[in-house]
């Protein structure tokens, strides 16, 4: 029950990242702005410490494959990339799991090297045209903003859904 939970709370944020790009980018003082959610991300991020790095990886190549075939340029960049993170979170904090400032620090730092990451391949790859300092002003670092904006949701629905199997055990 509780995979199933947040599977559908994984595609959910999917699905919400999807929404916020059709609203992106906008145009503040005649420049492109893009804000660009890590919804899903975040959420995968919070799994992988409060249920299992094991069920986060699956979730994390599951909806990164359907994000490369989305987006449809590059396939096994999305998914790599967060199960990469994904394991990266794992080792590096699963110490600290408790403070809650250090790991929306972690978990926001992640988001921009996931970002940071994605746009490299694309660079490498001859895809994306923006230079770097343009791409740092006018996608990462309002990007981090709406993510830093937006992580306190994610962390309430990670929480919720990581004690639904608790909560329907003490029931029975």
């Amino acid at each position: 029950m509780k995979a199933i939970i947040i599977f559908v709370f994984s595609l959910l944020f999917m699905y919400l990242d999807f929404l916020f790009a059709e609203f992106s980018p906008v145009m503040v003082s005649g420049l492109e702005v893009y804000f660009v959610p890590r919804l899903l991300l975040m959420y995968v991020l919070l799994i992988s410490i409060y249920v299992s790095p094991s069920m986060s990886a699956f979730i994390g190549i599951v909806t990164g494959l359907m994000l490369d075939v989305y987006t449809g340029s590059v396939y096994g960049v999305h998914a790599f990339g967060m199960v990469a993170f994904i394991a990266f979170m794992h080792t590096a904090f699963r110490v600290f799991y408790k403070d809650f400032v250090a790991m929306a620090f972690v978990i926001l730092l992640l988001t921009f090297l996931y970002e940071t990451y994605i746009y490299f391949i694309y660079k490498v790859l001859d895809l994306i045209y923006m230079p770097i300092f343009d791409y740092l002003a006018l996608r990462a670092a309002p990007g981090l903003l709406l993510n830093a904006l937006l992580f306190f949701f994610v962390f309430v629905t990670a929480l919720k859904t990581s004690k639904v199997r608790n909560n329907l055990q003490s029931r029975h």
